[in-house]
């Protein structure tokens, strides 16, 4: 199995994703974007705090369910801590076990699998553009305006949640994880070409992005 991870800051001065790939051995692993929630305190943190959390449950044999509560409640013990009101993350990821994944996720970062260069699967965002899109076409002036509200991320809240799927996996898939300031402004199908190709070159183009942009690419 290949993997690569890259994160940037694009035109932000902090860069607020926090990228994780954890080898637990036995055939289990863990990789994972999250993206500290823009407009609240500590975005940097919150996602650290998320990603630290996933690893230590899953290294202790906890399921994503009993991960995503132990993520929230460090969230918890993190913002009254820092004596803040609101701090939270996105999060995307993926959780192998020999060659079937659970597939977890809140927000608009995004998973992607692709089986002989089609996509088999996606993530669906939880955001506001999203809904909407669901009842009637979006203006690009409304796509613009709500691009960045989320309707779902881990703050530290007991009731929050992720979606979480199984899926199988095959010897050639690629596994695609981003945060939003990645596809936004740039193609995917672009920087797994690029991978592929060896001349990922997004790193010279930092500040063409608007965002903090990272990913995490997986050549089973």
């Amino acid at each position: 199995m290949e993997v690569f991870k890259y994160s940037n800051t694009g035109c932000r001065e902090v860069n607020e994703d926090y990228v994780v790939s954890n080898d637990f051995g036995n055939g289990k692993s863990l990789y994972l974007v999250a993206d500290g929630m823009g407009g609240y305190d500590y975005g940097e943190i919150a996602s650290k705090v998320v990603g630290d959390s996933y690893i230590h449950a899953l290294s202790r044999d906890m399921n994503i369910a009993e991960a995503t509560k132990v993520a929230t409640e460090n969230l918890r013990k993190e913002r009254n801590s820092l004596g803040v009101k609101k701090m939270g993350s996105t999060v995307a990821g993926v959780y192998i076990q020999d060659m079937n994944m659970t597939v977890f996720w809140a927000g608009d970062s995004r998973v992607y699998l692709y089986r002989g260069g089609e996509i088999v699967f996606q993530t669906e965002d939880h955001s506001v553009a999203n809904d909407l899109n669901k009842v009637r076409p979006l203006s690009f002036d409304e796509r613009k305006r709500y691009s960045h509200l989320v309707t779902r991320s881990l703050m530290g809240e007991s009731k929050e949640n992720v979606d979480i799927k199984d899926v199988a996996i095959e010897k050639g898939d690629e596994i695609f994880i981003c945060t939003d300031g990645l596809y936004k402004d740039c193609p995917v199908e672009y920087v797994i070409e690029s991978l592929q190709k060896n001349h990922f070159d997004l790193d010279k183009n930092n500040l063409d992005f608007d965002d903090n942009h990272s990913l995490i690419y997986i050549k089973i």
